[in-house]
């Protein structure tokens, strides 16, 4: 191909949102979504997609098309989600059915079509952007980093909505289409090939011009011509995606697979959740009828009623949040390729091989060759444990390990333009720390804290440099936790700030931007809620019972794990915990935690004793708190009689007082930072909407004050509502 072969297309009209070319009788599509920085389908884009497929159909020049994105690390992000929470927020959902109706013609139409649709996928192809990619006739996905392929809808409450439930299926077999979309999980290319979802992988270097002329040199672009050219032979017949292998075709066959996928769903989500439990019934039913009738009659009526659905309204909401937490963490002009992490614990490891994945060059430092080894070790055995599943390939492996580089000296972090504290929670280690990156650090090196129990300001108290300082606070396990907390102090510079969120961004976290304080946010308000846990099993309140209140709440639900407080305190580390709750003593009487039952715990030279172990209430801890009761007086509540409501009231209700304190300081600025932070921070169950909006759709800012106050006057001090709670504005 030459760019002189290049013809442009006026005769399909004035497109706003596609660049076409035909170059030797095959037809280049290119999605460039005008005003935005992702594709998205909606009835603009939509409705110029369908000229293209009817001008293909009539032009007898034109052999087939190849549909390519023209935007940077994304084919298409999916349906329109600012269209579909304004339909949402109105209760107006006759344009979003219209427009369902209108893609399920426009695909069938494409399926059907004499001449071949080939998709050539680089970047994120999510959603209904899948879907369009199902409706072609093949598939190639091209080999970089950020190319993926996931249907997340029921992250937002709803389900494939443009056939998904029933092209996938056909494509990839059922058991691997209900894995998929009932978990919204994420396909890379080599599982996406494994399992037939794509037909070639090919190996491809992205054109910096992402033009039609820049990209039509490109391997994938290419690959994709020469699939067109071997679909449009004479003997081609499109093909018809009607039914399933003959196995799956036996008469209760399929109804099993279901079975046992809803028994899944229910395992992990409960009852929380509709939407992956209509997805099962669309693929179930839909495998009955031809792809079109199963899109019309199964799917579409499936999703309308899930996408009028409050649960959805908070998914979708909590969805634009966090789009809005990207936008507003504004990243360095230039971008940062090396860092280094100073102290190779559990966090400092994981945070270096976070960075390796995602191209930096690290120096991990640590004091001890021993620890430094483990670390190492355990930065292999997680990589190899993605080579063992396919992932990705050894060559891969070896790739991010090659960037990390373990040491003891501190003069391999002087030429790096960004540090990561991330040693032991001690505030004289910290200190020291930061003293002694000083003495070796450029003087425009950004010195980073994961601290999660100090402050910025009582860390740099006698910093040289404490413009230079900023918080980044991961949250464990660092892998799979999408929120980071960048902290800004009033010294911390414009500069540091922004190459910190650039730097979270790059490692595919939220970068939320507080402002300094005692806990930061999410472990200020999560610390109320661990710390009456632990009252109320002082109190006498079974394990078993307090957890179960939290988890029929909904708490972590949404990670597949539903979890109560005392189950997390033995996640987090019970001296961890008990270090950050006496950190927080500095805001007062609320922050109560019952040391004397802790310290039944922590038995000398002995491990911690945990609440939980194997799956049951621990003897060990039973006893502790047997102990506890007999050497100190209960308090003026004492353990009679208490309902689950009232559990409910003394786990929550302290969170949201402690959420509206942090408001009217500023650690952020907005109700929805709070909402967003706590759902991806701590786990509040997604389909509440959030902590503040749970609170404003369950009670009145007066009525909370007022069950605060008769929990002060049963309880003690430690529930005493914020000044000003009543007046609302949260």
């Amino acid at each position: 191909m030459s760019n002189g072969d290049a013809i442009l297309l006026p005769s399909i009209g004035e497109l706003k949102h596609f660049k076409t070319a035909v170059v030797d009788g095959i037809l280049l599509a290119g999605f460039d979504f005008s005003g935005k920085s992702v594709n998205v389908l909606n009835g603009d884009s939509v409705s110029e997609w369908r000229d293209i497929v009817r001008f293909v159909e009539q032009a007898t020049t034109i052999k087939g098309t190849v549909l390519l994105s023209l935007k940077e690390g994304t084919f298409c992000a999916g349906a329109d989600l600012d269209q579909m929470h304004d339909a949402q927020e109105r209760q107006a959902f006759r344009e979003m059915d219209e427009l369902v109706v209108t893609v399920h013609h426009l695909f069938d139409a494409m399926g059907r079509s004499s001449k071949p649709f080939v998709a050539a996928v680089e970047g994120s192809c999510l959603g209904g952007g899948l879907e369009l990619a199902l409706a072609c006739h093949a598939r190639l996905a091209s080999t970089h980093a950020r190319t993926c392929f996931a249907l997340p809808e029921v992250k937002l409450g709803i389900l494939p909505g443009f056939g998904g439930t029933q092209r996938l299926p056909r494509l990839v077999g059922l058991p691997a289409a209900l894995a998929m979309i009932t978990t919204g999980k994420t396909v890379y290319p080599r599982q996406a090939l494994r399992m037939g979802l794509v037909d070639e992988m090919v190996t491809s270097v992205s054109s910096c011009l992402r033009t039609l002329d820049g990209v039509q040199h490109e391997t994938l672009v290419q690959a994709a011509v020469a699939k067109v050219r071997a679909l449009a032979s004479p003997s081609f017949r499109p093909r018809r995606l009607r039914g399933l292998p003959r196995l799956l075709s036996l008469p209760g066959i399929h109804r099993l697979v279901c079975r046992s996928a809803k028994h899944q769903v229910a395992k992990h989500v409960g009852d929380f959740y509709p939407a992956p439990l209509h997805a099962v019934e669309a693929m179930q039913k839909g495998l009955c009828l031809n792809v079109l009738e199963g899109s019309l009659r199964i799917e579409r009526p499936l999703l309308m009623n899930l996408m009028a659905s409050q649960t959805s309204r908070y998914l979708v909401g909590l969805f634009r949040s966090g789009e809005a937490v990207k936008r507003k963490a504004m990243p360095a002009p230039t971008p940062l390729t090396r860092a280094a992490v100073l102290g190779a614990g559990l966090m400092g490891s994981q945070i270096a091989a976070q960075l390796a994945e995602k191209g930096y060059e690290v120096v991990l430092r640590d004091l001890s060759p021993g620890i430094l080894a483990k670390a190492m070790g355990g930065i292999y055995k997680a990589q190899a444990a993605q080579v063992s599943k396919r992932l990705i390939l050894s060559s891969d492996m070896r790739y991010r390990l090659s960037r990390i580089v373990p040491t003891i000296h501190i003069e391999d972090v002087g030429t790096t333009p960004l540090v990561i504290e991330a040693v032991s929670e001690k505030l004289d280690v910290k200190r020291a720390v930061l003293a002694e990156f000083e003495s070796h650090a450029g003087p425009e090196a950004i010195f980073a804290t994961n601290t999660s129990s100090y402050t910025l300001v009582d860390i740099a108290a006698g910093a040289a440099h404490r413009e230079r300082c900023v918080g980044l606070h991961f949250f464990n396990p660092v892998a799979k936790m999408q929120l980071v907390e960048v902290v800004r102090a009033p010294f911390t510079s414009e500069l540091a700030l922004a190459h910190a969120c650039g730097l979270a961004k790059r490692l595919g976290k939220f970068p939320l931007v507080v402002s300094d304080g005692p806990g930061f946010l999410v472990n200020r308000i999560l610390s109320r809620y661990l710390a009456e846990a632990v009252i109320l099993a002082g109190e006498g309140v079974p394990i078993r019972r307090i957890d179960a209140v939290a988890k029929n709440f909904g708490m972590a639900v949404d990670s597949g794990h539903p979890m109560g407080p005392l189950e997390l305190l033995d996640l987090i580390g019970l001296p961890v915990g008990i270090h950050v709750l006496t950190s927080l003593a500095v805001l007062g009487s609320r922050i109560e935690s019952r040391d004397a039952l802790l310290q039944h715990f922590l038995p000398e030279k002995q491990p911690p004793v945990t609440f939980w172990a194997s799956g049951r209430e621990n003897p060990r801890a039973l006893e502790a708190i047997r102990q506890s009761r007999r050497t100190v007086a209960s308090d003026a509540g004492g353990a009679g009689p208490m309902s689950d409501d009232l559990l409910q009231e003394r786990l929550f209700l302290p969170m949201v007082d402690e959420a509206v304190r942090c408001l009217r300081e500023s650690i952020v600025e907005q109700p929805w930072q709070v909402d967003f932070a706590l759902t991806y921070g701590i786990g509040f169950p997604a389909f509440r909407g959030g902590l503040l909006t749970w609170a404003r759709q369950t009670i009145t800012p007066s009525q909370l004050a007022q069950q605060l106050e008769t929990l002060t006057a049963k309880y003690g001090k430690r529930f005493e509502p914020c000044p000003g709670l009543a007046d609302g504005g949260w």
